[in-house]
């Protein structure tokens, strides 16, 4: 075996012996950071060349898209 394999295997080991509880934390947390980098978009990128109505700022639309599988994955898990 490798050097690079046993390094691997060994972060594949850590990573099995992680509670589950952190799963939910880090999933968590990958949704919470798509939805900052959603809002981080400036208005005039989102809406390029739309007229500006409120219901076109597709910022919107995922920051519910988000909210529903967040909370659908609390639901189910």
């Amino acid at each position: 075996m490798t050097d690079q394999e046993e390094f691997l295997e060994g972060i594949i080991n850590w990573v099995q012996s992680l509670p589950l509880a952190w799963a939910y934390v880090g999933t968590f947390l990958l949704f919470l950071t798509l939805l900052a980098v959603c809002w981080s978009l400036s208005r005039a990128q989102v809406l390029a060349d739309a007229p500006p109505e409120r219901w076109r700022d597709l910022r919107l639309w995922a920051s519910a898209l988000i909210v529903l599988q967040l909370g659908l994955y609390f639901v189910f898990s």
